[in-house]
């Protein structure tokens, strides 16, 4: 990464989601800019992908880009970057990844130049597992290269950067309908011809990631990322021995195994690429190429300079891609002509398509008239033309062929009607010279419309008068939105995913589906939808909060009617006499006021009982004085009635009754009778 790693201070206080704080950063590519980032939620380390405006800006990227996260934040084996979160913000969208702390392959190969068997197999079977669980769960990477494959200080090998780039080539608005993007210099040819891809795209780089840690560089390099790429097409990937190498023929074998150009001859998976590539290696022990010092190699043998030639560029002008750069490319200029072995020319086997306009070897240029013109002009000559060859050649053999060759079917290049209507495109051939003929079947395809041009079959040169077969498009599958009522909210974005559908979440409050449940989706399971297709997923929050009222103070029948007109149930766990508090006035509660409660929830009081009731002394016998002094400490009113007579003279001022009686209970402030005699 070198000079493209800097720090910015700005970077470094910027918050994605409001969540990730990025510092510095790490890397930068076709498609994005890499920055370390803090989680400050689980407050942890990870790597955050900000993709560039271009792209991010982009509606119809942005669409496709949510459905390849998802996708990708599915995936969990050992040798993937675990995708941890994905989202949009003021100058675009991102992506949050597991960090890995080392190199990429790439870095390895800048310094060490190539690896031994032993050190590419350690790198790549790895990768060839992780790329298999990926295939397998439905998704194609489309863009392997050495920058996608890390290799961390714990010995591990993980694939990045799943589905960017196909989230890319679908950003219509951005690039255009029909265009090419991913890494020149490994892209598989069915990919250069804008063909359907399936994971064997993947085994191709796979084979061409194995040549260049063989070898030193990749196999094809052209002047520009357009004849880069166009080499895949128009010449097979050479043996690394045949370049001068030294190299076991089992990996010989392997390399061009993977390869192949048609994809029906290729490898068929990256399990059996691992496979292959393990039995070509043997039991010799394998051995990572070292993370934090990669010792320089050896001068290799053979060629110090990788002898591949480089392709010709073909109508196109600048620099030469950097391996592993990911490009746009419009597929409507990549001539798709695979050169046979032999040819009516008789040129050697495997020979390339020279600069300029891409014709068969051993043709002639045709002149720079219109197909359709040129059609009608000959249409117009034929009588001249053919006495006038006639007269030159004798009726010779030669002059038949010539004839045949020159004027009556000429090579010449076949109009793309890839996307075009069906019988647009028939009569665009029609007009070209060309027999047409729309085969009896259709192929669902989300991005090319129901009853246009899904496949043509061939492109590039041919004679006029071949036989052109097209496959038009059924549309966007129709898949079923699966049943996920009552999952968890993750295993429903999977479950969607799985079914190539989208997922919008939205969440509520909802009184019976406990929290992160799915309560519905729209459409509702069981209906028929286009793949691709975002269901809007509604999620529970749980049982709606509700805040405790302020009881402590209240009157229990007040408190009683606050706590049901807030959803939630009442009951009195105690009651106590408190000197300070009226009967039935609540002098405690559980929860406190202003916590959170749900429908049907039970709030717990205290109540009062008033004042604790007093028990009477005895106070008879007393002298008045003393009586009344006792009452009032407890809390009493004290009458006193006196009466004289024969007892008063024995028992002045003494207390002789009382009224309550001794051992009586009243409450405080309650009044207490004495019956006294006069002094």
């Amino acid at each position: 990464m070198g000079e493209e790693r800097a720090t910015s201070s700005a970077a470094t206080q910027h918050r994605l989601g409001g969540r990730y704080v990025l510092r510095e950063e790490v890397g930068r590519g076709g498609m994005a800019v890499v920055h370390r980032a803090h989680d400050t939620v689980l407050d942890r380390e990870v790597a955050a992908k900000l993709l560039h405006p271009h792209l991010a800006t982009d509606p119809s990227f942005l669409a496709r880009f949510r459905r390849e996260a998802r996708a990708a934040a599915a995936l969990t084996h050992p040798n993937i970057v675990a995708v941890h979160d994905w989202g949009e913000h003021e100058e675009g969208a991102f992506l949050i990844l597991q960090l890995v702390e080392g190199v990429s392959l790439r870095d390895v190969l800048r310094v060490r130049g190539r690896l031994s068997p032993e050190e590419t197999v350690a790198v790549l079977v790895p990768a060839a597992a992780g790329l298999q669980a990926a295939h397998d769960a439905g998704l194609v990477h489309r863009d392997i290269k050495p920058e996608n494959l890390l290799i961390g200080r714990d010995g591990s090998v993980r694939v990045t950067d799943f589905g960017l780039a196909r989230a890319a080539a679908d950003a219509t608005a951005t690039v255009g309908p029909e265009v090419l993007v991913g890494s020149p210099h490994y892209l598989a040819p069915e990919a250069v011809q804008g063909a359907a891809i399936d994971g064997r795209a993947d085994v191709y780089a796979l084979g061409i990631l194995l040549f260049e840690c063989l070898t030193g560089a990749p196999p094809h390099s052209g002047e520009t990322p357009f004849s880069t790429a166009v080499a895949h097409v128009e010449r097979a990937v050479p043996s690394p021995s045949s370049l001068g190498y030294e190299v076991d023929p089992a990996l010989d074998a392997l390399v061009l195994a993977a390869t192949a150009r048609r994809p029906t001859e290729r490898t068929r998976s990256a399990a059996a690429f691992a496979q292959g590539l393990r039995a070509a290696v043997g039991d010799t022990p394998w051995q990572l190429p070292r993370v934090s010092d990669v010792p320089a190699p050896s001068a290799p043998p053979g060629p110090p300079v990788h002898p591949a030639a480089p392709t010709p560029p073909l109508g196109t002008s600048g620099p030469p891609p950097a391996p592993g750069h990911t490009v746009v490319v419009p597929v409507a200029e990549v001539p798709t002509q695979l050169v046979d072995d032999t040819d009516a020319a008789g040129d050697a086997p495997g020979s390339a398509v020279e600069p300029g306009p891409p014709r068969p070897p051993g043709s002639h240029p045709s002149p720079d008239v219109a197909p359709g013109r040129r059609r009608g002009r000959r249409r117009r000559r034929w009588p001249w033309v053919v006495l006038l060859l006639t007269a030159l050649i004798g009726g010779s053999a030669v002059g038949g062929y010539l004839l045949w060759d020159r004027v009556l079917a000429p090579i010449t290049p076949i109009p793309s009607v890839l996307g075009a209507p069906g019988s647009n495109a028939v009569e665009q051939l029609e007009r070209a010279g060309f027999a047409p003929e729309i085969l009896d079947r259709t192929v669902h395809d989300l991005g090319v419309p129901e009853g246009h041009v899904l496949t043509q079959e061939p492109q590039g040169d041919a004679r006029l008068g071949t036989l052109v077969r097209l496959v038009l498009s059924a549309g966007p599958r129709q898949v079923l939105v699966p049943e996920v009522d009552g999952e968890a909210a993750d295993d429903a974005v999977a479950s969607l995913a799985a079914a190539d559908l989208g997922a919008a979440i939205t969440e509520v409050h909802h009184e019976q589906v406990p929290e992160g449940r799915v309560i519905g989706t729209d459409p509702p399971a069981g209906v028929e939808v286009d793949e691709g297709t975002e269901v809007a997923v509604t999620v529970s929050l749980g049982p709606t909060p509700i805040p405790v009222p302020e009881l402590v103070g209240v009157p229990l029948a007040e408190a009683r009617a606050l706590v049901r007109d807030a959803g939630l149930e009442l009951t009195v766990t105690e009651r106590r006499y408190d000197a300070g508090a009226a009967v039935d006035q609540v002098l405690a509660q559980e929860p406190a006021p202003g916590a959170t409660r749900h429908a049907g929830d039970v709030v717990e009081v205290v109540v009062s009982d008033g004042p604790a009731p007093v028990v009477l002394p005895n106070v008879r016998g007393q002298r008045v004085a003393e009586a009344v002094a006792a009452l009032e400490a407890l809390g009493l009113e004290v009458e006193v009635e006196r009466r004289g007579g024969f007892s008063a003279f024995f028992n002045p001022d003494r207390v002789y009754d009382q009224d309550p009686g001794p051992g009586s209970s009243r409450l405080p402030g309650d009044t207490v009778l004495l019956y006294a005699y006069e002094r």
